[in-house]
């Protein structure tokens, strides 16, 4: 059994990640000779940020929802208003779990346009939380407004051990280690207690589509699959009728009928984020889909939006044990899924009163569940 046990020695955070059986070192931030902190964030940038944070102000995808993690969110004072088409946050849209759960405190907040550096100046956060991926665009920036920025990864998940250390170094820069501890302890305790306990399934594959990636235009039952690195399948040790993404970047890709006609796979998850279009396709192009064992047996279910602006990271672990609950119903009885959910909301949001069907509700899809079958 993996040790979930994290030791802290002096600046260095030694954890050991559940299920990848690798351990790795973080390095937290340490007092300079200037009364100022030092802190490396995800891009291998080293930021001096000041002793005291009061504002923080989260720019690009994710980072707000790392930052509503953490009690930390109280000190958001603007909200990433960058234009239509080229991101920002938005209330209108109820898939973006965390500012679904945080609408309360968040949604009269001011924007921000993060591109009229004179805005950013004046709203003048003590630090920023940026997901840009370019080291010399985060030092760009931290350079025309004066003000340090801090780099988190929005491209990773639960099973990488980058994910965990972002969380370990938020929880130094905002002086909320045990928070962080909390939260990654959390985090590798629901992930176990499904893989320490099932088996690889036999005789099945799964499928899973529907998903939104960038933008890329609408979301249907080929755009997009999960890669061979989708979570929940990974977790139930449940084989993924498609292989990773060519470019190896984990990431859902688009795929083509016959494609999915070869793969065969038993078993098909849609987000639900797709639901509607993946249903009419199906619909549309039954007499030919049929030949795939999910369709033709109509074992065909929905899950919770996993990608809007960014991977809802909550709501994927969601996903994962909604999946669990599907291919392992001798473990996760399918009648309890709702107790793990609202568990897991719970742990990422503690003391929130937003519960799992106040998300299904509002978000695309309607929750997780099979979906409605109509003969063709």
């Amino acid at each position: 059994m993996i040790s979930k046990k994290i030791i802290a020695v002096v600046a260095v955070v030694i954890i050991v990640v559940a299920g990848l059986g690798v351990a790795y070192m973080l390095t937290a931030h340490n007092n300079s000779t200037d009364g100022s902190n030092v802190v490396v964030d995800a891009r291998g940038r080293t930021v001096t940020i000041p002793n005291e944070i009061n504002s923080v102000f989260a720019m690009k995808s994710c980072s707000l929802e790392l930052v509503s993690f953490f009690d930390a969110v109280n000190k958001v004072k603007y909200l990433d208003g960058t234009t239509a088409g080229s991101g920002g946050e938005s209330f209108t849209d109820p898939n973006r779990t965390h500012t679904f759960v945080m609408k309360t405190l968040l949604q009269g907040l001011p924007t921000v346009d993060t591109n009229n550096y004179e805005a950013v100046i004046a709203a003048n956060p003590d630090i920023i939380i940026s997901s840009d991926v370019s080291v010399s665009t985060l030092d760009d920036y931290q350079a025309k407004v004066g003000i340090p920025v801090f780099a988190i990864n929005a491209d990773i998940e639960f099973d990488s051990p980058d994910m965990y250390s972002q969380i370990l170094a938020l929880g130094k820069l905002f002086g909320e280690n045990e928070r962080a501890t909390e939260l990654v302890s959390g985090i590798q305790s629901m992930i176990s207690n499904i893989t320490d306990n099932v088996n690889p399934v036999d005789g099945q594959t799964g499928y899973a589509c529907g998903m939104n990636f960038y933008g890329q235009g609408p979301v249907t039952f080929l755009r997009t699959s999960g890669s061979g690195d989708y979570l929940p399948f990974k977790y139930s040790k449940l084989d993924n009728a498609s292989p990773q993404n060519p470019l190896n970047n984990g990431q859902p890709y688009d795929v083509t009928q016959e494609t999915v006609i070869s793969e065969n796979p038993q078993i098909i998850f849609i987000d639900g984020l797709g639901v509607n279009s993946a249903w009419e396709y199906i619909h549309t192009n039954y007499g030919t889909l049929q030949l795939i064992d999910a369709i033709s047996n109509w074992q065909v279910y929905k899950t919770m939006v996993y990608k809007d602006w960014g991977t809802n990271w909550v709501n994927q672990m969601i996903n994962v044990y909604y999946v669990a609950s599907v291919v392992h119903p001798d473990f996760i009885d399918p009648l309890s899924f709702e107790d793990y959910a609202n568990e897991i909301i719970q742990l990422f949001y503690p003391g929130t009163s937003v519960t799992y069907a106040d998300l299904a509700a509002a978000q695309a899809g309607g929750g997780c569940g099979l979906v409605p079958f109509y003969p063709a």
